[in-house]
């Protein structure tokens, strides 16, 4: 409580300002130390035009300092931030003397660590901010928002409410059984525990969609050579990112780079063109091929649709659905062009000319649609579970499924209520608690125990 840290919050470098930001106990008095002012209530929250003075009193800089109160700062304890000019040399001039004030440089992280400990936002809060400083799309942006707007703590809290209700009457008569109580019955707490063990999977079904959100959709171009895959890769990216060349065979390894789809992040690979070859570079880059096609999220199938159709590995075919392949029919400004409609006709299927641009637009269209609409379907209204809450929602599952089918073999409650607390320790591992008191409240409010 009595540490206090800084940091610079700005990118290091050349630029039109420099923010650092100081929190704890000695905020006040580095404040009256190198602004020379005192802090007054009218200073709360407002930016103030001062001179930077080092401890030898020589002055640095023209600063903005801004100071927050412990109830109003990110933190929770006192906090101020310095506005100077973006050169690193009166920046460290600044760090260096806050040192010798009695500051310390903060730890990766220690601002919104701070927070948390100081009750100012719980722990899924607290990694949605690293979560939208990373988010690499709007989509991803707007996930991380709802989770620090508190959305994930608030179905945390549902979920830990329902099950300390439950827990609350099966302590009832595990603690109190001479009072005058209802009869004993096992079907209210069995039902409603088969509600939140079908809730809870629900929740843990969104971590895909999150991964989808924040990693990026691992999409790769499949095809045979010379089907214009590399041609189709440059055109999304806008640039000659890929050497396209009328020799079949030119992309022998595969490219890898990514851009924005709509409001999603696309990690997109351009890939060996498939074939028997006696080359053994070319084999290995088409075996590449085939391990990328296994772990991608989507697949764009290009062909050339002045030729008979690809015959692609049975392993590649294998992953293909009706949610995650598109089948993208490439130089449709030449005469000889057509669409094969026997070629996976289950598939949606678009066509274009890469080198030219004719159908682009229609075939980013439909692509967006696709994720959008099959395989993120809900994900911008929804709150998104990462993999370390993933691991305590099914710990918490797993724990509701024993007291679930405790209570249905008849065993006593006196069993029950120990699997109950483990999932309510496996909830309050996301949100970075569990009150337990709050059972007792919980109890006391239902039941009118002892009057």
């Amino acid at each position: 409580m009595n540490d206090t840290f800084h940091a610079l919050a700005t990118v290091p470098g050349t630029s039109a300002i420099g923010v650092i930001r100081v929190t704890g106990s000695k905020v006040v008095e580095l404040i009256r130390g190198s602004l020379d002012v005192d802090v007054s209530e009218k200073a709360f929250r407002k930016a103030i035009l001062g001179t930077y003075r080092v401890i030898s009193g020589t002055p640095v800089d023209q600063v903005l300092w801004t100071y927050f109160p412990p109830y109003s700062s990110y933190t929770g304890r006192d906090l101020v931030e310095i506005s100077c000019h973006g050169n690193m040399f009166l920046v460290e001039q600044i760090l260096w003397d806050l040192e010798r004030r009695g500051s310390r440089p903060a730890e990766p992280g220690e601002f919104t660590k701070t927070a948390f400990l100081e009750g100012r936002m719980d722990l899924s809060q607290a990694e949605a901010v690293a979560d939208l400083i990373a988010a690499r799309s709007e989509a991803a942006v707007l996930a991380a928002q709802k989770q620090l707007a508190g959305g994930l703590g608030h179905e945390i809290e549902s979920c830990v409410s329902r099950i300390l209700s439950v827990l609350a009457e099966i302590e009832a008569y595990i603690d109190f059984p001479e009072e005058d109580l209802p009869g004993e019955t096992t079907d209210g707490p069995r039902k409603e525990l088969a509600v939140l063990i079908s809730r809870l999977g629900e929740m843990i079904a969104t971590g895909r969609q999150r991964e989808l959100l924040h990693r990026g959709i691992r999409t790769v171009l499949l095809g045979e050579v010379n089907a214009g895959k590399s041609s189709l890769l440059n055109r999304l990216l806008g640039e000659e990112r890929a050497i396209v060349s009328a020799t079949p065979g030119t992309t022998r390894d595969f490219l890898e780079d990514s851009f924005t789809l709509g409001r999603f992040c696309i990690q997109i690979f351009d890939t060996a063109g498939i074939r028997e070859s006696a080359d053994e570079i070319e084999r290995e880059g088409v075996r590449r091929t085939q391990r990328l096609a296994g772990n991608a999220d989507f697949n764009l199938v290009v062909m050339d649709g002045t030729e008979d159709c690809p015959t692609l590995p049975p392993e590649i075919q294998a992953g293909f659905t009706e949610e995650n392949t598109l089948l993208v029919f490439n130089k449709c400004d030449l005469p000889e062009f057509s669409m094969n409609p026997s070629f996976y006709p289950q598939l949606r299927r678009v066509s274009l000319s890469a080198t030219e641009g004719m159908g682009v637009s229609d075939f980013l269209s439909i692509w967006e649609s696709m994720i959008r609409e099959d395989m993120l379907k809900g994900a911008e209204d929804r709150v998104l579970y990462n993999q370390r809450h993933i691991g305590y929602l099914k710990e918490c599952q797993t724990a509701l499924e024993r007291a679930r089918l405790a209570l249905q073999e008849k065993t006593s409650t006196e069993y029950v209520a120990p699997e109950l607390r483990d999932a309510l320790d496996a909830l309050g591992s996301i949100v970075g608690t569990v009150d337990n008191e709050a059972m007792l409240d919980v109890l006391f409010g239902e039941f009118c125990i002892g009057k």
